[in-house]
C-alpha cells in the first residue's frame, strides 16, 4: 500500500508536486501574512502565527504543510515579518525562509493602505534514492537532488474596521523540482485575493464571510469561503466551503489576552471522497498581546499642508509610540 500510494502522488498530482507555492490553509483569517507581506501585524504590534496541516489523513505521502509567520511593528506606519514554510509530499520537499516589509499609510486611526515586499530563499529536495521500488536498483531512483534558489514576494493590503482586502504574489520566482530548471519569472505566477467584511450584532456576536482566490494563467481558479462565527470575542465556529469540493469545518479561542489557538478539518465529498479523506488543521497564535477591537489600528499619519501623507517621526522619537 505505501509504493501504490506513493505512486498515486507522484503522478495523479504532478501539478502539485511541481507548484508547492500553492499553500492554502483553512484558518484564512489569522494567516493572511504567509501569503501577503503587506498583511503582517493587522491583530497586533507583536505577533507569531503558527500552523501545521496534514492533508488526505491515512495516505502515506500526502501532502503536509508547516508554516511560521513572526511579525513585528518596529515603527508606527512600518512592519517586518520573518515568514518560513515547509512543504512535503511523497519524497519532494520544499523549505522558503523570507523575510517581510510593510509600509502603511493611514488615512484616520481606523484605515490604511499597506504596501508590502519580501525576499529569501527556497531549498527543495526529491530524496528519489529513499523510494522503494519494485524494481531493484533502478537508476531513475537511485539519486536524490537538492537545489537552492532566491526568491520575493510582493503584495498589498487595504485595511478598515468593517472591510479588508489584499492581492499579492507569495512567490515571483517559480522554482519547481526539475534538476536542470533555473529560477523563472512571470511564468507560472500565482496570484492571491483575499478579502472579508465584519457584521456585528450588538457586542456578542460577529459575523465575518472570507473569501480567498488563488489564480494562475492556464489553470482553473480555485477558491475558498468561509463564514466565522465569533461570540464574546472569546471563541469562534467556523464553516466554508474550498471549490475543490471540500466542506471545512473549525473552531478558534481566545484563550488569553496573548494566545489564540485553533483547528479546522476539510472533508472532500467529490469523487475521490474515499481516498483523500480529511485533512487536519491545528493553529496556535501568540501576541502581545491581541488589539481589542478594530477601531484602534493606527493613530500615526495625518495630512500635512500640500495634501500628501507624511509620518511624524521627531514627535514619535520624542514620545515613542502612542499605543
Amino acid at each position: 500500500m505505501k509504493k501504490i500510494g506513493l505512486l498515486i502522488i507522484a503522478f495523479s498530482f504532478q501539478g502539485l508536486v511541481f507548484s508547492q507555492t500553492g499553500i492554502r490553509f483553512s484558518q484564512l483569517n489569522f494567516l493572511q501574512g504567509v501569503n501577503n507581506p503587506a498583511a503582517i501585524c493587522i491583530d497586533a504590534s507583536a505577533m507569531v502565527d503558527m500552523v501545521a496541516r496534514n492533508q488526505w489523513m491515512g495516505m502515506d505521502g500526502a501532502p503536509s504543510t508547516l508554516a511560521l509567520n513572526a511579525q513585528y511593528e518596529f515603527l508606527d506606519d512600518m512592519a517586518v515579518g520573518l515568514n518560513v514554510i515547509h512543504d512535503r509530499i511523497g519524497v519532494h520537499q520544499s523549505t522558503n525562509v523570507g523575510g517581510q516589509y510593510a509600509y502603511r499609510l493611514f488615512f484616520n486611526n481606523t484605515n490604511a493602505l499597506v504596501f508590502g515586499a519580501g525576499a529569501g530563499i527556497d531549498y527543495k529536495i526529491s530524496d528519489y534514492a529513499s523510494t522503494q521500488t519494485t524494481i531493484s536498483n533502478d537508476p531513475a531512483f537511485a539519486s536524490s537532488y537538492y537545489k537552492l534558489k532566491f526568491n520575493a514576494s510582493i503584495g498589498t493590503y487595504y485595511y478598515s474596521p468593517n472591510f479588508y482586502i489584499g492581492l499579492s504574489i507569495p512567490q515571483i520566482f517559480v522554482n519547481d523540482f526539475s534538476v536542470d530548471a533555473n529560477n523563472s519569472i512571470f511564468s507560472g505566477l500565482q496570484y492571491y485575493l483575499s478579502t472579508g467584511f465584519y457584521f456585528s450584532s450588538g457586542k456578542n456576536y460577529t459575523l465575518n464571510p472570507h473569501i480567498q482566490i488563488k489564480a494562475t494563467i492556464n489553470a482553473p481558479v480555485a477558491g475558498d469561503i468561509i463564514l466565522r462565527n465569533t461570540f464574546m470575542n472569546r471563541f469562534s465556529i467556523v464553516v466554508g466551503y474550498r471549490t475543490e469540493e471540500s466542506i471545512i469545518v473549525g473552531a478558534d479561542f481566545l484563550i488569553t489576552p496573548m494566545l489564540r489557538a485553533g483547528y479546522s478539518f476539510n472533508y472532500d465529498v467529490g469523487s475521490l471522497s474515499r481516498i483523500k479523506g480529511v485533512s487536519n488543521e491545528i493553529y496556535l497564535g501568540l501576541a502581545f498581546p491581541y488589539r481589542s477591537d478594530r477601531q484602534d489600528f493606527g493613530k500615526r499619519i495625518y495630512i500635512n499642508n500640500k495634501g500628501g501623507f507624511r509620518s511624524d517621526y521627531r514627535r514619535r522619537a520624542g514620545k515613542g509610540k502612542r499605543r
